[in-house]
């Protein structure tokens, strides 16, 4: 097992710390409300949801977490800034996870950054994302909101590899005017989580894995990915997921795993009714990173390691 020379940087949100040494610390879950065909929806304009089943969801992702001691976060998916104020609303008590700002659209997360000011929660909420199609209204948006955590999305349309993803975050990668850690910055972002951006198993998603480990190395900013999403694209797994659910639950708790043994600080599994199994596998992944770091040994203690 390894571990990175770069100093790693770590950052409380809400419970939850993010970043810092594999097998130091524990991986962070995040998990996704309100998605798009989530049942527990009743009207994804107003973000009017089913009470009862948003109760029954969160109870078992607590009772997974006090059985793994897993940290987790809640990802609140939006169409319309009148629903991402409404479930803001909802979870703002329910719930002291961070919560993600999770939408397709920049101006229903910044509508959603406004809220959370407003309800004096900013420090808790998650700007996510920022990535290559930022422009300057949305970063001024960012500064008026006081957004002071957020999460850059690697994805350079212009070259899916590694590079490509590391060339996006530190120069701009040839798609943005500056490197989008910068552009971050200066809009007064200071807890940043990069996402290594897998969209499809057809789409370089295993360059995600390496990008994570250069990324960590390079700036020491904590890193994850969703790996799940090559999993719902991936040929062989779709051809059976009919006829034998059980055998996509495997191959899509593996892409929990697979992430945190290349030294992912989060990984996002998906909905968040899978998270007892995903939490389960995490768990178990962290513990055997921990045994595996306990006896490295340097000459001199590696910044970040406490």
């Amino acid at each position: 097992m390894y571990r990175f020379q770069c100093k790693q940087e770590t950052f409380r949100i809400g419970d939850v710390n993010f970043g810092g040494q594999p097998g130091k610390r524990r991986t962070a879950l995040l998990g996704s409300l309100f998605y798009p065909r989530h049942s527990m929806v009743l009207d994804r304009v107003t973000g009017q949801v089913d009470h009862a089943k948003l109760e029954k969801a969160l109870a078992q992702v607590s009772v997974a977490a006090m059985e793994t001691e897993c940290p987790f976060g809640l990802m609140l998916f939006a169409e319309t800034g009148k629903a991402m104020a409404s479930y803001l609303e909802l979870m703002a008590d329910r719930s002291h996870a961070p919560l993600f700002l999770d939408s397709p659209s920049r101006e229903v997360r910044l509508a959603g950054a406004m809220r959370a000011a407003e309800m004096g929660i900013a420090d808790r909420v998650v700007y996510n994302t920022l990535n290559a199609g930022v422009t300057r209204e949305e970063l001024d948006g960012l500064a008026g909101a006081g957004v002071r955590n957020a999460v850059l999305l690697a994805f350079n349309p212009a070259d899916l590899g590694t590079k490509g993803k590391i060339y996006l975050l530190e120069n701009g990668g040839g798609v943005l005017p500056q490197g989008l850690i910068e552009m971050a910055k200066g809009a007064g972002v200071r807890n940043l989580l990069l996402d290594m951006a897998v969209l499809a198993s057809e789409q370089s998603a295993g360059n995600a894995l390496r990008a994570l480990t250069v990324s960590k190395s390079k700036w020491g900013l904590p890193c994850g990915c969703a790996l799940h999403n090559a999993v719902e694209s991936w040929p062989m797994v779709q051809r059976v997921k009919a006829q034998e659910p059980g055998i996509y639950r495997h191959v899509d708790t593996a892409s929990t795993v697979i992430p945190i043994m290349a030294g992912a600080d989060f990984v996002m599994f998906g909905p968040i009714e899978s998270a007892r199994r995903n939490m389960h596998a995490a768990a178990f992944a962290d513990e055997l990173l921990r045994q595996s770091t306990e006896e490295l040994r340097y000459d001199r203690e590696v910044p970040g390691d406490h």
